[in-house]
């Protein structure tokens, strides 16, 4: 080992036996050995009391007067309301289908069928009846004056007017 490893741990080895006989050294019977604190943080944790005052002072306890049951089992959830079901908030609304995300732009007729052109922000739909648009809308029906979808995920029926035709 290293000479100065060595000293150190001599010197630490002969300032533990010295400080750990001195607390040992017993008082004498009948007196109460007043202990002063070692370091820093226990002089400013206790206040200073100069009329004597201090742990004299504080009430003795046992372990006797224990007010609760300490192994009592509790329950972390909380209490149960007391507010009456029936005058609960009413159950959310039935879910609605969004509005519509096409606009129409024309249509062509060819026979008895006719053909719906929508928009969809930069795109542009062929729909005709029955048609499935967007995998969520079904062409319903398509007449003069309106086309009607199936928003398919909730099966409502939705309206898009078109106008009259001439």
């Amino acid at each position: 080992m290293n000479r100065g490893l060595t000293g150190a741990l001599i010197a630490t080895l002969l300032a533990v036996a010295y400080f750990s006989t001195q607390d040992e050294e017993a008082p004498a019977e009948g007196t109460v050995a007043a202990r002063k604190p070692r370091t820093a943080l226990a002089t400013a944790a206790q206040p200073e009391t100069g009329s004597g005052e201090g742990i004299g002072a504080l009430p003795v306890r046992s372990a006797a007067t224990v007010e609760h049951d300490l192994f009592a089992q509790h329950s972390f959830l909380p209490p149960p309301s007391a507010v009456n079901p029936a005058t609960a908030a009413p159950p959310p609304p039935a879910p609605t289908a969004p509005p519509l995300p096409f606009r129409y732009q024309g249509r062509m007729t060819e026979g008895k069928e006719t053909t719906v052109f929508l928009a969809q922000g930069e795109r542009v739909l062929v729909a005709r009846q029955g048609d499935l648009l967007n995998n969520q809308y079904r062409v319903e029906s398509v007449t003069a004056n309106a086309v009607t979808f199936m928003f398919v995920p909730l099966k409502q029926r939705q309206t898009l007017s078109i106008g009259n035709a001439k």
